[in-house]
């Protein structure tokens, strides 16, 4: 007779199962390997206050469940009550408090890490870190700013792009610590800022930490994986993604591309012709501008947007962004190949449509022998 013992359901005493937020903590470290089953659950009883304790306090594998668990929870209408919060007066000065924000990375991949650290009664020692995968810290302001002044300096951020993301100090001096790493690999000097951010960049985490984007519980399944990233290139109405387009010389070499398949001797081509011809200029495109190295590039950026289409947009959208990371993670030259992403397609797709919004509606395309688009006629870079 076979074991079925593996496939049963673990089964927890019912003081575990009605856990509240005071002894909640104490009950998955009761629980030890079974802790994951245990807020399956509080799931399935409707314990919502020790499923969110689970989301706030514990890690790893144990706080993705819980986090899956309140969305089944909130579909369910079972309110999840906001924890309380202990505002501490009179805080001496010695009591710093120190946050940290992300901003994600532009068009041209700039990423701001804004660290502040402050007591109740003194004003706030900033510091606003510029990034580029290329350079490493290219920008520093390091300064003392009022509560004021530091919040208006997070919503001038936020008009440039995107709102600046809350994210830990440890991962903050993290980010920035490599950075600088990169840099001096490079033999790039470091702005003059850095100087003055000692205390504000140290002290740095005693191991490496997971970028935050792991701890939201975002899994997906390797069977939804392709069908979520079709939905990829609406992705490009998001305001994080709005301005992302190829370089010009990309898009100036498959517009001749699309000119060696029209007729030379200038005559008027089929429409099908030309549609054609502009669908397979940009899928080969796609492949040649993303290669692997971009990829790379392109997926540690997005892992950076996810954070604020989370905020922002909620995770049915960021999960669709999940999805094509990991798309674009499993891409390669021969299967899975770029052109068969709608979110790489998108960029060149997006390159046409501006040059044809500079050309009253019509695009411009260079027939064999003629010169390509001119700088005015090219989308920005």
């Amino acid at each position: 007779m076979s074991d079925n013992s593996k496939n049963k359901p673990a089964v927890f005493e019912q003081r575990l199962l009605a856990a509240t937020r005071e002894t909640a903590a104490a009950a998955l470290t009761e629980s030890g390997a079974q802790a994951s089953a245990l807020v399956d659950a509080w799931v399935k009883a409707g314990n919502a206050v020790a499923v969110q304790v689970a989301a706030e306090s514990a890690n790893g594998p144990v706080r993705k469940a819980a986090r899956r668990g309140l969305n089944v929870l909130g579909s369910r209408g079972i309110r999840v009550d906001a924890p309380h919060h202990v505002t501490v007066l009179g805080r001496s000065d010695a009591e710093r408090a120190t946050e940290a924000w992300l901003v994600p990375p532009d068009a041209s991949g700039n990423l701001l890490i804004v660290i502040a650290t402050r007591s109740a009664a003194s004003r706030a020692e900033s510091g606003f870190f510029y990034l580029h995968d290329e350079v490493g810290v290219h920008g520093a302001q390091v300064g003392t700013l009022s509560g004021t002044a530091l919040k208006d300096s997070l919503k001038r951020a936020a008009a440039a792009g995107c709102e600046p993301i809350a994210i830990s100090p440890e991962y903050a001096r993290q980010r920035v610590a490599r950075a600088r790493a990169e840099q001096k690999t490079r033999g790039i000097p470091e702005p003059l800022g850095m100087t003055s951010a000692k205390a504000l960049l140290e002290p740095l985490p005693s191991e490496e930490l997971p970028h935050p984007l792991e701890a939201e519980g975002l899994e997906i399944a390797d069977e939804d994986v392709k069908d979520l990233a079709e939905k990829s290139a609406a992705l490009h109405g998001l305001r994080e993604f709005r301005g992302w387009l190829p370089d010009r010389a990309a898009v100036d070499e498959m517009l001749a591309e699309v000119g060696k398949q029209l007729p030379a001797d200038g005559t008027e081509p089929a429409q099908e012709m030309v549609q054609q011809a502009v669908k397979d200029a940009v899928e080969a495109a796609t492949d040649r501008f993303f290669g692997p190295e971009r990829r790379a590039t392109l997926v540690r950026r997005l892992r950076d947007c996810a954070l604020s289409v989370l905020a922002t947009e909620g995770e049915v959208r960021a999960l669709e962004l999940v999805a094509t990371m990991r798309r674009i993670e499993q891409a390669g030259l021969i299967t899975d190949a770029p052109r068969e992403i709608p979110f790489l397609r998108a960029f060149f797709d997006k390159a046409l449509a501006a040059l044809a919004y500079q050309g009253g509606g019509r695009l411009q395309i260079p027939r064999r022998g003629e010169a390509p688009a001119s700088a005015e006629q090219s989308p920005p870079a």
